[in-house]
């Protein structure tokens, strides 16, 4: 049985066992009848959340660790992308350059930097968040949206677009965090 559903059979098992102890001890005044009954009702309850936490934990730790091999094969493949479009030299405009764009390390809402210049072509944002909570990047210009980072948190990532020469504006899309500061100017020309 995998990790996760047998924390969610823990989890439903721990709820029943609840209810049904505040269901008794509501109808019969003398429960629990015995001091060993008491006991065990108390170690039956700590088995059940330590279980639950300890699978609570484990599945948490294999999600983040399916996110990171996501987040690992996306940046695989837009790099590829990117090297095979610069082959090609699709867009008929030269290739862009990749900037780099990184996160506060102490988890203040808050990019390295506010100003990002490129040349016309494919532009690809390099971005790295070394903090653990979640940011993306969205490039837009005007109310536009031109393209969007994987959301991330604890890795890397990119986000690549076409842009011709002009103003555009990157940002981290999460609710609240643009808000904050966590926006920027980019210049390709």
């Amino acid at each position: 049985m995998e990790a996760s559903s047998f924390f969610f059979v823990i989890g439903i098992a721990l709820v029943v066992l609840a209810v049904a102890v505040s269901a008794l001890g509501l109808r019969n005044e003398r429960f629990p009848a015995s001091r060993a009954a008491l006991a065990g009702g108390l170690a039956l309850f700590i088995l059940f959340v330590g279980g639950t936490t300890t699978f609570a934990v484990i599945n948490a730790k294999h999600e983040q660790e399916q996110r990171d091999e996501e987040n690992a094969a996306a940046a695989a493949e837009s790099e590829s992308q990117a090297a095979t479009n610069e082959q090609k030299g699709e867009s008929g405009s030269a290739a862009g350059a990749a900037l780099q764009l990184s996160a506060d390390p102490g988890g203040d809402l808050a990019f390295d930097t506010d100003n990002l210049d490129a040349s016309p072509g494919n532009v690809t944002i390099d971005f790295d968040n070394p903090a653990s909570i979640e940011h993306d990047v969205v490039i837009e210009q005007g109310n536009k949206e031109i393209a969007k980072s994987d959301l991330i948190s604890d890795g890397q990532t990119s986000v690549v677009a076409d842009l011709k020469a002009g103003e555009y504006t990157f940002f981290c899309d999460v609710p609240g965090h643009r808000e904050a500061g966590m926006e920027g100017k980019l210049t390709v020309k």
